[in-house]
């Protein structure tokens, strides 16, 4: 079981290819201050005008004055003109978060951020739709993983925002990835032979199936490595939470 604790709480696009400019518009990157240095941190998905869903391990046991959010982003050493940087005004960390002890684990691994002021829908970024409770996606149905992390094992950072497609996999074989390691709040995709995956970087990305945000990206165990899938945050089973707390305090 030691290698439990190798596992990446993250991911990078392997496998996949640059996206077309403004083809994702619900896709954000965010970026964390840590010690005077802003840096991309995260990725994340607008669910709302309010709202940008990501992985609770990205922004747990942190103040909101630490991120920002950016939206419209493309190509990080030219931002486009109709990128937009906005703080964060609330972070709702799902109740039970927790790391499975003695692992690097993220267990209901799931966050709401709401931003300091509304998002202007339909001008280049667009709200991606949350599942109803437990609509999952079907087996082998492919879905979109997207981020700007490292594009192989050990790499840098990707300057532009990369995409992948990646089929759904049975819960049973998940399960049996990961020596029965998959809690129902998870859920996994990628092939059997590997070449196709999320890794550290793009921790908090959305997985996204025939226009449903299905998926965050939580962990895994390398990059693309065969019989390894990615293991996401299963956000069908959490549509009731975020329809809870996905509202604007009066």
């Amino acid at each position: 079981m030691d290698k439990i604790t190798e596992k990446w709480p993250g991911g990078r696009i392997v496998g996949g290819s640059e996206v077309e400019p403004g083809s994702l518009p619900y896709m954000v990157a965010i970026y964390m201050n840590s010690s005077g240095e802003v840096k991309f941190h995260c990725g994340g998905a607008v669910i709302s005008e309010h709202h940008v869903l990501t992985a609770a391990h990205c922004v747990s046991g942190w103040n909101t004055d630490r991120f920002h959010v950016v939206v419209g982003a493309h190509d990080f050493t030219a931002p486009p003109p109709g990128q937009v940087n906005v703080s964060v005004a609330e972070i709702q960390v799902y109740e039970l978060f927790y790391w499975f002890p003695d692992t690097a684990i993220p267990v209901n691994d799931i966050a709401l951020l709401r931003v300091s002021e509304a998002l202007e829908l339909g001008s280049g970024v667009e709200a991606v739709k949350v599942p109803e409770q437990d609509d999952d996606p079907e087996v082998l149905q492919q879905c979109t993983v997207s981020g700007w992390g490292s594009t192989q094992e050990g790499g840098p950072l990707s300057n532009v925002l990369m995409a992948a497609e990646v089929p759904v996999v049975d819960q049973g074989n998940c399960a049996d990835a990961y020596w029965g390691f998959i809690a129902p709040t998870m859920m996994c995709a990628g092939y059997p032979t590997g070449g196709h995956d999320a890794c550290a970087g793009d921790s908090g990305g959305p997985l996204v199936c025939d226009g449903l945000l299905q998926g965050v990206v939580s962990w895994g165990d390398g990059c693309g490595e065969p019989l390894k899938f990615g293991v996401y945050t299963r956000v069908a089973y959490f549509s009731d939470w975020i329809e809870k707390h996905n509202y604007v305090p009066m």
